[in-house]
């Protein structure tokens, strides 16, 4: 019942290529008609299940499907109707023979099973083959054609990779020359989220925030620092897709940000712990994160800067428009070379080394969370006396450590964490504000060959800045006379 897939959009004009690549004229082909059900208020998609009836050629197949453990897989229960005179309509009871669907959807529809109805269609052309690879069999697809309401429609070109047999990391890996050759781009949501959408007339699901990790206290240091990558992953990868196609809100870009510090944190402060760590990864995520951080400042200066500064009087209502129009993010998720990244690191968050050796975890944890803190304490008692990349250097490992620790939080009592956390968020959030001061005044500082005008805002933000050292030394000495949680029984 679990399907293991990986999914790319598939730029419009390459599909020629691709269809050569699968050598279409012996591929096998297949038209699918697919008919989505849910209640009125969408019960279903609110819990990420999915209920369909598809025509395949001139069989009809009725499916349950719902997320998995990991963006990588779908729970999958699939009935075989056969071929029908009439179109039939959508039968829970035929679930009866898997008792796990059955439970779920009582869960989830409650009394309103008999309010489901159609919500979209899909109607697609699906070319496909399967290839052998070091023993794992993979069947690759091309989806071409749409989605649609009886309103609205929307375009479907993609390329599937699913796991017939075999390991999922090879699937995972051989991917990544399609992606070079065809510059695919991952895109984890599945048909019925896009039909959502387009049912409700919306352009994006919201964005996806961190979800808590529990880590096992028996498991190995190795198998921990992949879990850890995999949740980060499970945070950025949804947002990346809507990043990657023009139209994600400035949150999503905020959390696909928050999600790769987070693993670049998982990485400078955990990845000693796996053998199987590519040391050029933390770099290529920096890189990735520095593309994202130009739309971030974008979207800081447009919407929380500028308001503050008309509020104090400033001589200007607006960003300069041809500076600004430079500032727009692009769609930095199509890279090749960053969809390779997430591909690697997909993979190495699923593998299990079994070789690797057990430690005391809560030990290891404690001891690699003492180095970095120490790191900190040390400039944290002289804070006013640093150079400014001497204070972001700091802020850096603030939000490392907060980070670090929410990894492995669940090895602690849970109150003293929570403690120490809402103090090192408060110093996160101050230095943050130093940092987004110090971006402005470099930012209109540029400006005032220009205009004179902008002066107002560089003497403002450096105004700001004052303050905010002093209010920020004086968090600094509180949380440096703070025990650490870990030392303490």
């Amino acid at each position: 019942m679990i399907e293991v897939e990986l999914k790319f959009q598939l730029p419009e004009n390459k599909k020629k290529s691709v269809l050569q690549a699968l050598k279409a004229k012996t591929a096998e082909k297949i038209r699918l008609q697919a008919k989505y059900y849910d209640t009125p208020d969408r019960l279903l998609a609110q819990q990420h299940v999915a209920l369909r009836l598809r025509l395949e050629g001139q069989e009809w197949v009725q499916t349950f499907k719902a997320s998995g453990k990991t963006h990588l897989e779908r729970i999958e229960c699939e009935v075989k109707i056969g071929k029908s005179n009439a179109e039939p309509e959508i039968d829970l009871s035929l679930f009866q023979a898997y008792p796990e669907v059955m439970q779920r959807l009582q869960t989830v529809l409650g009394d309103q099973a008999k309010t489901l109805c159609m919500q979209f269609k899909t109607d697609v052309q699906r070319t496909y083959r399967v290839v052998e690879v070091d023993g794992t069999h993979i069947e690759i697809c091309l989806d071409d054609g749409e989605v649609s309401t009886p309103e609205r429609a929307e375009k479907i070109c993609e390329v599937e990779f699913e796991l017939k047999s075999g390991s999922a990391e090879t699937l995972i890996l051989f991917t990544q020359e399609w992606v070079k050759k065809y510059k695919l781009w991952l895109d984890v949501r599945s048909k019925a989220e896009r039909g959502n959408l387009l049912a409700t007339n919306q352009k994006t699901s919201p964005a996806t925030k961190a979800k808590a990790l529990v880590l096992d206290k028996k498991m190995s240091n190795d198998m921990a620092l992949r879990q850890m990558i995999g949740n980060a992953l499970a945070q950025l990868l949804p947002n990346a897709a809507f990043i990657a196609e023009g139209i994600a809100a400035p949150e999503h870009i905020h959390q696909a940000r928050v999600a790769i510090r987070r693993m670049r944190s998982a990485l400078k402060t955990f990845g000693r712990w796996s053998s199987n760590v590519d040391t050029s990864w933390e770099a290529a995520l920096g890189d990735l994160q520095r593309e994202l951080g130009v739309s971030r400042d974008q979207d800081v200066l447009r919407d929380e800067i500028l308001p503050k500064l008309v509020e104090s009087g400033a001589p200007f209502k607006s960003l300069p428009k041809e500076k600004y129009g430079q500032l727009k993010a692009y769609q930095t998720f199509e890279k090749p070379e960053h969809v390779c990244l997430l591909l690697q690191l997909l993979a190495f968050s699923i593998h299990n080394d079994k070789s690797s050796k057990k430690k005391n975890l809560k030990k290891q944890a404690s001891d690699t969370l003492d180095r970095l803190l120490k790191k900190i304490i040390q400039d944290a008692s002289k804070f006013a006396s640093l150079k400014t990349e001497q204070r972001h250097r700091l802020r850096k490992r603030a939000k490392r450590l907060r980070y670090s620790i929410e990894f492995v939080s669940g090895l602690y009592k849970s109150k003293r964490v929570s403690q120490y956390l809402s103090q090192l968020q408060s110093i996160q959030e101050i230095l943050g504000d130093y940092n987004d001061m110090h971006m402005t005044e470099t930012y209109f500082e540029a400006l005032t060959t220009e205009d004179p005008t902008y002066w107002f805002a560089v003497g403002w933000s450096r105004g700001q800045q004052s303050q905010l050292i002093k209010d920020a030394s004086e968090q600094l000495e509180r949380f440096r006379q703070q025990p650490s949680f870990w030392k303490t029984k």
